[in-house]
């Protein structure tokens, strides 16, 4: 009997570690993405922060940590929000890519050509803020209305 609780005890504590391993790892891997990449510029960053109208206190502006390309990602959603963060219906676009430009337009890296669906056309704009291609936040606008109406985010890791 002792040598069966022995048995299921390492069992239990075997496939708990199984099932715990992956967050451990991720835990502890979290910001390797890091190494791939460098902090913003002070320069970008108040460019950044003017642009989008941030305050000087807020978190990205205020200089007190590392801000990446990455952490600006959640605040354009937020300057040009969505009806649907991943597809808003024409109907409803209403941000247009010269709005888009007059803020971020100097951190454009290209604008792609017009994609002809059966359904849709549109053109996909992509902005990187570092300049190092890691991560980039892409736009989506209707074509010819040239009206906002997606924005993803990633890097080339993803």
């Amino acid at each position: 009997m002792k040598k069966r609780n022995i048995f299921i005890a390492l069992i239990v504590i075997a496939m708990s570690s199984f099932c715990i391993s992956p967050f451990v790892y991720s835990y502890l891997h979290k910001d390797d993405w890091k190494k791939d990449t460098t902090p913003l510029p002070e320069e970008t960053i108040a460019t950044l922060c003017m642009n989008l109208s941030l305050s000087t206190d807020h978190p990205l502006c205020n200089g007190s940590d590392d801000v990446y390309a990455a952490d600006f990602s959640r605040v354009l959603r937020e300057h040009f929000p969505l009806a649907d963060a991943m597809e808003t219906p024409k109907d409803q676009a209403t941000i247009t890519y010269q709005e888009v430009k007059n803020v971020i337009g100097e951190f454009e890296w290209e604008c792609q050509e017009v994609v002809d669906e059966s359904d849709i056309s549109f053109f996909r704009c992509l902005y990187d803020f570092r300049g190092d291609r890691f991560w980039v936040d892409a736009f989506y606008f209707y074509y010819p209305e040239e009206t906002l109406f997606s924005i993803r985010s990633g890097s080339s890791k993803d």
